[in-house]
């Protein structure tokens, strides 16, 4: 659906994009798409403890959350670098992503921008397995959903959590860090009523496949006194989370504090 990472590696990522751009010298770059299906332009992932992984953190997801919206029976994972039959063709590289490629068989495709063994990894891959949920929401509530699981997952698992946890609790703008913020305080103030989130959903106006989490129907169901303390945490955020709203995500300001 969306790239995830914090701005930090981003930007460490742009520069070797710029750096490598410039090695590529006269190569022509062909603008049709690779032919069959997008998944098979990169390169597979073949790591039975990636595997295991994606498979415990779906269980605990589903634990958690509740069932998938797309019964997930296939999971294949890529690394987002093109394979050599793909060099010639202009798409992306080093994103992640998870992308269900057949909803009536469950299949389901996870794109990470980092091999394995590198410090971020894992981090990306608990984020990207909250995904499997429900693949079409595409909002600011759901990334911090996914950063905040991939957080605690890895904890519960023994697993480093990249260097994101010190950039994230620093920076005042960046809004994956203000998404996982948000929700971490939604999770410490409303344990109860916070896995519910990713059920209330709505269209969000760029297709029937591009949802967002509806705030106001999910907020409907607390009582006063916990509606009040939702929108004290989301109000800390609003301001900057609606500027960052673009074809990739979205974020739905609460009635109450329009």
């Amino acid at each position: 659906m969306t790239a995830k990472a914090p701005l930090n590696w981003l930007s460490k990522t742009l520069f070797l994009a710029v750096l490598l751009a410039g090695l590529a010298g006269c190569m022509h770059l062909s603008d049709t798409k690779p032919p069959g299906p997008w998944y098979e332009a990169y390169q597979p992932i073949d790591d039975p403890a990636s595997d295991t992984f994606v498979a415990h953190a779906l269980e605990k997801a589903v634990e958690q959350f509740g069932a998938p919206a797309v019964p997930v029976n296939k999971v294949m994972l890529r690394r987002s670098k093109k394979v050599a039959e793909a060099r010639g063709y202009r798409i992306g590289e080093d994103f992640s992503l998870t992308e269900c490629v057949d909803s009536t068989n469950g299949v389901f495709v996870i794109y990470l921008a980092v091999d394995p063994g590198h410090p971020n990894y894992f981090p990306l891959l608990g984020h990207e397995c909250i995904h499997l949920l429900n693949p079409f929401i595409i909002d600011w509530y759901m990334e911090g959903i996914a950063t905040l699981f991939s957080e605690q997952y890895c904890e519960e698992t023994g697993r480093e959590w990249g260097d994101w946890k010190r950039h994230f609790m620093r920076t005042r703008r960046e809004p994956y860090a203000l998404s996982y913020r948000m929700m971490l305080e939604l999770q410490q103030a409303l344990p109860d009523a916070y896995p519910a989130l990713i059920r209330f959903t709505a269209e969000n106006g760029k297709g029937p496949d591009k949802r967002r989490i509806d705030i106001d129907a999910w907020l409907a169901t607390l009582s006063e006194v916990q509606r009040d303390a939702a929108l004290d945490i989301i109000s800390a955020y609003a301001d900057v989370l609606r500027k960052q709203v673009s074809a990739q995500y979205y974020f739905t300001v609460p009635a109450a504090l329009e």
